[in-house]
């Protein structure tokens, strides 16, 4: 009789046992579910022009001020996620392929000057290919089966910024936490300068006649940068491609 009692409780020790390791194991397999989730991104569409949204300063010989609303480059990126789980992006980087000052030769006024702050700043003293990355930290998060949208303003240093309109060649590398990256471009881009002959208007660019001297420079080099397999210009850029036409 005891022999008989003692395998009752040994047996229902052991189906106690089992069942308790059922939410155990429930456990394990949910957290191993969780973590083969990953997120997917593609890229839906791109696109880059001006925005009026940019902080910057007003400078003088003798003075120095905070300005907004000022007009610069941006890129609007946007993704659906394909995968399984959300697709984090913790950094952007930005290659940048051509950087450089177009040409002008018309008088820019007196000594005030207007210098937009970007997300990623371009240094013209460095000649390219360079990389940059996003000056503020980035967490942009797609949840799974979602659409969203980035924008990102890439220009000129606002400390090497000079009077004619800046143009560039970069190509955006979106770094997601799962260590894949998204790559999108190249793109074209160009800053509105501060040259009063030559400056974007509308749809299209004023060039005056002082500054008509200095445009074959300009169409040449503009036509090379539409030549680029693959390149996506701003509606800016691709304006100012027009309206060189006649100098080419």
């Amino acid at each position: 009789m005891i022999s008989l009692a003692a395998a009752a409780i040994s047996l229902a020790a052991l189906v106690l046992s089992i069942i308790a390791l059922v939410p155990a194991f429930d456990s394990a397999e949910t957290a191993k579910t969780e973590s083969e989730r990953r997120g997917l991104l593609e890229v839906t569409a791109v696109s880059a022009r001006f925005t009026d949204k940019l902080d910057g300063v007003e400078k003088s010989t003798d003075s120095e001020k905070k300005v907004t609303g000022l007009s610069g480059p941006a890129v609007d990126v946007s993704v659906r996620n394909r995968g399984s789980g959300s697709a984090i992006i913790t950094k952007v980087t930005v290659n940048v392929a051509r950087s450089e000052n177009l040409a002008t030769c018309g008088g820019t006024g007196g000594d005030l000057g207007i210098a937009a702050h970007y997300a990623v700043k371009i240094p013209l003293s460095k000649k390219p290919p360079f990389t940059k990355t996003t000056t503020e930290d980035v967490r942009f998060d797609v949840k799974s089966g979602e659409n969203d949208r980035l924008s990102l303003t890439i220009g000129p240093d606002a400390e090497e910024a000079g009077k004619a309109p800046w143009i560039g060649v970069v190509t955006i590398r979106l770094h997601d936490a799962d260590g894949s990256d998204l790559d999108i471009g190249p793109l074209a881009l160009v800053s509105e300068g501060e040259d009063e002959h030559f400056y974007p208007s509308g749809f299209s660019w004023k060039i005056s006649p002082a500054s008509s001297s200095c445009m074959p420079n300009n169409a040449r080099t503009v036509e090379e940068v539409m030549q680029i397999p693959g390149i996506t210009p701003s509606k800016e850029f691709a304006a100012l491609h027009r309206a060189l036409r006649p100098y080419r």
